[in-house]
C-alpha cells in the first residue's frame, strides 16, 4: 500500500520530533486507526423494543389497527 520510501521518510521525520510532538503524532495515527465495534450497545436493555411494531401490544395498537381498517 505505501512504498519503502515513504515509510522511511516517516520514520526519518518522526525521528527528528520532540516527546511531546511524538505524542500528538501518535495520537493522530491512532484516529486513522479502524475502532472496534463493541457489544457494549447490545447487551443494553430497550423496553421499547419487543413493543415497536407489534400489532397486539396495549390499547394504542388496537386502536391503530380500528382506526386503520374502519
Amino acid at each position: 500500500m505505501y512504498s519503502t520510501n515513504s515509510n522511511q521518510q516517516v520514520l526519518e521525520a518522526i525521528g527528528k520530533l520532540s516527546e511531546q510532538q511524538i505524542q500528538i503524532v501518535l495520537q493522530f495515527i491512532q484516529t486513522l486507526q479502524p475502532k472496534k465495534i463493541s457489544n457494549q450497545n447490545s447487551t443494553t436493555f430497550d423496553p421499547l423494543a419487543n413493543f415497536v411494531g407489534a400489532i397486539n401490544h396495549g390499547n394504542l395498537a388496537q386502536q391503530i389497527d380500528q382506526d386503520l381498517y374502519e
